[in-house]
């Protein structure tokens, strides 16, 4: 802290995942659809657009990411037959459905009013957050024409995820080569290849743990792979930030009556 009790600004980099973030938009193009659809088509194509998502993470190397792909893919075995579909984020889609879609054909405020949707459950929240990383990818205006071009002049936008996905795939996905700055932030993944001279690796106190005793033996030694590519950035340096009952990440023994 200084004097003033205020830390004054760092100039960083902000590293982010570009595949991930159009994944996202996928599953919000697939809600504008809604309207123009029946139920089961209009919850089983935002369904694969959630389980593609996660299928992209778990091509990256995030384990858990295929668990994920798979509770969607029972969702829409379910939902095609008529059963129930267990989990939060089907169930949290068909409410959302079943409430009704309102849009006006104004591609922003409707583009935001289907993001809204992304509630009820991790997996939704996850989306959520990473969606709005598309202003990012300088697509904005892209967005906005090819929406106004899949308006029906009524109550949807037809066919909108193919097209958002064509309009993106055009625009390339990329964004402007940037300066180095002093300040780099990134998830352990996207560290890989890349080196530095220091590198502090922060965990969350409620999620984001580096380990986690709940986890299973082939989730822990994932985990201590992924550790040991952050650590392996750093030329000079590492810092941990971690909470007080954080597990350790060396081997360790407990000592009776200790």
């Amino acid at each position: 802290m200084t004097a003033r009790g205020v830390l004054p600004p760092v100039d960083h980099d902000l590293h982010w995942d570009p595949e991930l973030t159009a994944a996202a938009g996928f599953v919000v193009a697939s809600l504008l659809e809604w309207p123009a659809l029946p139920r089961t088509d209009a919850l089983t194509r935002t369904l694969r657009a959630v389980a593609d998502f996660y299928r992209t993470k778990f091509t990256q190397g995030v384990t858990g990411a295929r668990a994920k792909t798979q509770t969607m893919e029972r969702a829409i075995t379910a939902l095609e037959a008529g059963k129930p579909m267990r989990g939060k984020t089907a169930p949290a889609l068909a409410a959302a459905y079943d409430a009704g879609l309102h849009l006006i054909g104004q591609p922003v405020t409707d583009w935001q009013e289907a993001r809204a949707r992304l509630q009820g459950s991790k997996e939704l929240e996850e989306l959520f957050k990473q969606v709005r990383m598309l202003r990012l990818l300088n697509a904005t205006d892209t967005l906005a024409l090819t929406l106004s071009r899949a308006w029906d002049g009524t109550t949807a936008y037809i066919d909108a995820a193919s097209a958002v996905r064509r309009a993106l795939a055009n625009d390339q996905l990329t964004t402007p080569e940037q300066n180095t700055a002093a300040v780099s932030l990134m998830s352990m993944h996207r560290s890989k290849g890349k080196e530095f001279d220091g590198v502090v690796i922060v965990e969350g106190a409620f999620h984001s743990r580096l380990l986690d005793f709940e986890w299973d033996a082939e989730r822990m030694q994932a985990n201590h792979r992924l550790l040991r590519v952050a650590i392996t950035r750093a030329r000079h340096m590492v810092v941990f930030v971690r909470p007080e009952d954080a597990l350790p990440l060396t081997p360790y023994r407990r000592h009776i009556g200790a």
